[in-house]
């Protein structure tokens, strides 16, 4: 699951946020920050369990997704937008 945060609607994803932590197949969530190359991932752990607080990245920073097998740095997810320049 990957979701954008953007100021004008943060808390709603938040929230959303929390929602889907209750499915049971989600097993990571991306937050993307829409105004600096920054995210949170947040990755169910081998009990099941959801941790206290998510995994900071910076635009250097690999994500890995390992549910599906997927491997970048944070900064390519942000390539074609005016962040990057």
């Amino acid at each position: 699951m990957v979701e954008i945060l953007s100021p004008s609607n943060e808390h709603l994803t938040r929230a959303n946020v929390w929602a889907y932590t209750s499915i049971p197949s989600v097993a990571e969530i991306l937050l993307l920050s829409s105004t600096s190359i920054e995210g949170e991932l947040w990755r169910r752990g081998a009990d099941g369990a959801w941790p206290s607080q998510p995994q900071m990245l910076a635009a250097a920073d690999p994500v890995r997704l390992e549910s599906i097998g997927f491997a970048e740095t944070l900064a390519s997810f942000y390539r074609t937008t005016s962040l990057a320049a």
